[in-house]
């Protein structure tokens, strides 16, 4: 699995619940009508008189609006959370967007210290006892001579096919035993 879902995981888990379990006690509930029917048998076969027919209306037309507002009401909170959750996205795209960049600067930082750690070496002087012209005994500043420190950071750029690495991807060879090659006879020919 990436790393990508881990770092949700512990996104996820340092969020405070607290805020949303504060705010839903807070809401009211949705007003709906009464589940009684509207209809009311009546006990005469006499047609309903004009003032029935409308009190039979106003009692569902109070009922249609009833349930109009909690309508309104539901699609107003469902907005809100809709809301709030594209915002949350919004700041877990910001997060990931930052920790890929900071994984990214962290790669490139610890490449550019390879590279320097196999340099170092190569640049490395030491002093050594020789004599001038005259006999003389003097302090001579000559590249160092230690083979093996110069040779060991390289096997551990170059990746696992030549020795180190150990990340699967190499270094600078990645596996090629030409370059690999080229490298150890210009190190070993320095003499």
């Amino acid at each position: 699995m990436n790393g990508y879902s881990d770092d949700l995981d512990s996104l996820l888990d340092s969020l405070e619940y607290e805020e949303f379990d504060e705010a839903a006690p807070r809401r009211a509930l949705v007003r709906t009508p009464t589940r009684q029917s509207s209809f009311v048998p009546r006990q005469t076969a006499t047609p309903a008189s004009q003032t029935q027919v409308q009190t039979a209306a106003r009692n569902l037309d109070g009922k249609i609006e009833t349930l109009s507002n909690a309508v309104k009401a539901l699609e107003t909170r469902t907005n809100t959370l809709a809301t709030a959750q594209e915002r949350q996205g919004g700041l877990l795209r910001k997060e990931f967007s930052d920790r890929r960049k900071t994984a990214d600067a962290t790669r490139a930082d610890l490449q550019q210290t390879k590279m320097l750690a196999v340099l170092l070496p190569l640049l490395t002087q030491e002093t050594a006892d020789s004599t001038d012209e005259n006999g003389n005994p003097v302090k001579v500043v000559t590249q160092s001579q230690n083979q093996l420190a110069t040779l060991l950071p390289l096997l551990l750029l170059l990746g696992p096919g030549m020795g180190g690495g150990g990340d699967g991807k190499g270094g600078l060879g990645g596996g090629d035993s030409t370059m690999m090659l080229l490298l150890l006879v210009l190190v070993l020919g320095k003499k």
